[in-house]
Parts: C-alpha cells; sequence; structure tokens
C-alpha cells in the first residue's frame, strides 16, 4: 500500500511538472508526460511500478476516458458541411494506410492487423488545435474559399478516427458474430435508449435548466454513465471497453451540440489527474531495454517512413481529386500522420491478446511519440512555405 501511495505521489507530482516543462519549451504536453514516464519507469530509474491494483485502474480508466474525449472531438457539424469530401478523404486517409501496414505486417511477421491499425489511424487532439492554427496560412490560395481548411481536415479526421475504431474492434473480436454475440448487442441497445432520448431532450433543455446544471452538473453526470455503460456494453460482446467509450463521445457530442459548459467540464474531469497519468504509466510501460535486446528498433524507422507514405498517399489523391489545391492536401496529409491514442489502446489491446510483446508495445508507443512531435511541425513548415508563395506571387502581380 505504502508503495503504491509512493507511486501515485510520483505520478502527480509529474502531471504537475509537465505542463510547466511544456509551457517553456514549446514542447506538447503529452509527449511530455509520456517521455517522463519513460524516464521514471522501467526503461530508466524503475520509480513508477505499473502492476499495482491503483495505477492499473489509473491507466485502464484513463485509457477509456481518452477515448470517451477523442470521440467527443468528433463535431458533427463539419461532417454535415463537406459530407462528401469528408467522407471520401477520411475513407481513404483509413484504408490506404491500413493497406500498407498490414502488408508491412505480413512481409516482416509482425501482427498486420495491429500494423494496419496503427498506421491508419490519427489523433483529432492533435490535428484539431494545428488545424486552426494553420488556416489563416491558406488564405488568398486559389480554391481555399470553397472548403475552408480547418472544417474540411477535422471532418476527414472524423470520419478515419470512426473507421478506425471498428478495425480495432475487428481486430479484437474474438467470438464472432454468433446468436449470443448479437443478443447481447441488442439489449445493450435497448438498454441504451433511455440515455439516449433522455441526453437528448437535456441537450435542448440545457439553457432552460440552469440551476440543476449549476448545482449538480447533470450533464457531465450523466455523459460520464453513458461513458461507463457503452464501455461495459463492448466488454460483453467481445470488443475493448474503449471502442464503446469513444462512440458514447461520439453520442454526446452530437446530441449536446453547441453546449460548450459540458466539454469544459468533461475536458476539466479528465485533464485534472486521469489523462495524465495515464501518458505517464503509458510511457512507464515502455520498456527500451527490451525492445533493443529484441532487436526491434529498426521497427521505429520503418513505421515512421511508411505510415507516413501510407497516409499522404491515402490524403492527397482524394483531395485533389475532389479539387483541392496540391499545397492543401500535402499538408493535410502530413498533418494526419499524427496519431496517438488509438495507437496505444491498440497496442495495448494487442498486448494482453497476445498478439504483441511489451517490444512491440514499446516500439508503437515511441511511434505515436514521434509522429505527435513531427506532423504539427512538418505540417507548419509546409504551410508557412505555402503562405510565402502566395505573398510573393501577390507581390510580382502588384509590380507587374
Amino acid at each position: 500500500m505504502e508503495l503504491e501511495l509512493l507511486t501515485l505521489a510520483l505520478v502527480g507530482l509529474l502531471a504537475l511538472i509537465a505542463p510547466l516543462i511544456s509551457r517553456l519549451t514549446e514542447v506538447p504536453c503529452v509527449v511530455l508526460e509520456i517521455a517522463l514516464g519513460i524516464v521514471f519507469g522501467q526503461s530508466v530509474l524503475g520509480l513508477i511500478a505499473v502492476e499495482g491494483p491503483w495505477t492499473t485502474f489509473l491507466f485502464d480508466f484513463g485509457l477509456i476516458y481518452l477515448l470517451f474525449m477523442a470521440g467527443l472531438e468528433v463535431e458533427a457539424r463539419f461532417l454535415r458541411q463537406n459530407a462528401v469530401d469528408s467522407m471520401i478523404i477520411g475513407v481513404l486517409s483509413t484504408l490506404v494506410p491500413f493497406a500498407v501496414g498490414y502488408s508491412f505486417g505480413l512481409v516482416v511477421g509482425f501482427s498486420p492487423e495491429l500494423a494496419g491499425v496503427i498506421f491508419s489511424t490519427t489523433s483529432v487532439g492533435v490535428v484539431l488545435p494545428a488545424a486552426k492554427e494553420l488556416e489563416h496560412l491558406f488564405r488568398g490560395l486559389e480554391g481555399s474559399d470553397r472548403v475552408p481548411f480547418h472544417k474540411l481536415l477535422i471532418g476527414a479526421t472524423a470520419v478515419s478516427d470512426m473507421l478506425s475504431m471498428f478495425m480495432l474492434a475487428f481486430m479484437i473480436e474474438r467470438r464472432g458474430a454468433n446468436v449470443q454475440t448479437l443478443a447481447l448487442i441488442a439489449a445493450a441497445g435497448i438498454l441504451l435508449l433511455p440515455f439516449y432520448r433522455a441526453l437528448q431532450a437535456y441537450g435542448r433543455l440545457a439553457s432552460r435548466m440552469v440551476e440543476l446544471e449549476r448545482r449538480y452538473h447533470f450533464t457531465t453526470r450523466m455523459s460520464m454513465v453513458l461513458m461507463i455503460v457503452l464501455a461495459a456494453a463492448a466488454e460483453l460482446v467481445g470488443v475493448h471497453a474503449v471502442v464503446g467509450s469513444f462512440f458514447a463521445g461520439v453520442l454526446v457530442s452530437v446530441l449536446t451540440e453547441g453546449y460548450e459548459r459540458l466539454g469544459e467540464n468533461l475536458i476539466s474531469f479528465g485533464y485534472s489527474l486521469f489523462l495524465p497519468a495515464f501518458f505517464l504509466l503509458a510511457g512507464a510501460k515502455v520498456n527500451l531495454p527490451e525492445v533493443v535486446a529484441a532487436g526491434e528498433l529498426w521497427l521505429l524507422p520503418a513505421f515512421l517512413a511508411l505510415s507516413y507514405v501510407g497516409k499522404l498517399v491515402g490524403v492527397y489523391a482524394p483531395a485533389r481529386l475532389r479539387g483541392h489545391s496540391r499545397e492543401v492536401s500535402l499538408t493535410m496529409g502530413t498533418l494526419m500522420w499524427a496519431k496517438l491514442s488509438l495507437v496505444i489502446a491498440a497496442s495495448e489491446a494487442a498486448l494482453r491478446l497476445g498478439l504483441a510483446d511489451l517490444g512491440v508495445y514499446s516500439t508503437a508507443v515511441l511511434f505515436a511519440l514521434f509522429t505527435v512531435l513531427l506532423a504539427p511541425l512538418a505540417a507548419k513548415m509546409l504551410a508557412s512555405k505555402t503562405a510565402a508563395d502566395v505573398a510573393r506571387a501577390q507581390r510580382l502581380g502588384e509590380v507587374i
């Protein structure tokens, strides 16, 4: 008990230190949390034990909540506004890298399903702030007024994330669609109908029920219950709980659209403890000596290169066919290369199912870490170059 409390205290202190370092260095906080977990975990100092019941709960619940937050970030209005472009780009940006990863897995003897899933996914949490930051750099570019850059990108990313979740569910599903599984799915759907109706009604009435919300945070409470119920339902039908929590997030996002306070409450709850603790523990589980000893370190550059090519082709080709400029298509493909939560979820599930060892899990976490660092940086460089070229062309036009 004392040892685990000391571990929790250390995790808490590191969760406080990470955002301070992030502010000074401008390195994403999640990257620092995973990196600190690696340093203080079994790879280096060995001060964070990840096998205890409390740390196991923090990791598991943090993973469920992380995917719930990913579902919340799916903004349905962007899908409705740019449905055709979002669907085409989102689907191909998932299927093409999945095919690349699956083929790579078959060739090298790596789990093809796991490789396909971690190649195909995109991190909404990384793409969303970066897309809004880069929006102004594309103003004045031919064709950019037809569909705003960040709306198109977020819509395509939402489609990609949902499709990746189905792929993850397929990878984890071990029972097959038998009568028992179908009955459980139907029962879960019937039980969830009252939650759906109640949340839908409350989403409409929230503005008229200020006192109830102020005193009891009823929408937040209902959202959390929905997340837990759907996560439990997913486990009952034989898939990982994160699949249920992700679609709970999507459901809450759709039904409470425009109610910003709910999102703020859920974000505050997650980032107060569970999400920082999860990323720190995910890093602490990484075992670099085992990666080196197993000779699996070469997988990291191979993952980075092939996943980037697959994602770039999957985005660039359909975006160009839909009439978007070369610059926008290239920047979109680069930014959608960023991946995080689903990579960790898929790797953790594969580890528990025996589809991967700790070395593969460690490599996958490092892979996600590098994409979170490199994708926004490379996309910003491409967008800045595009903005400079547009400004130069405009100056030349004025001179002529």
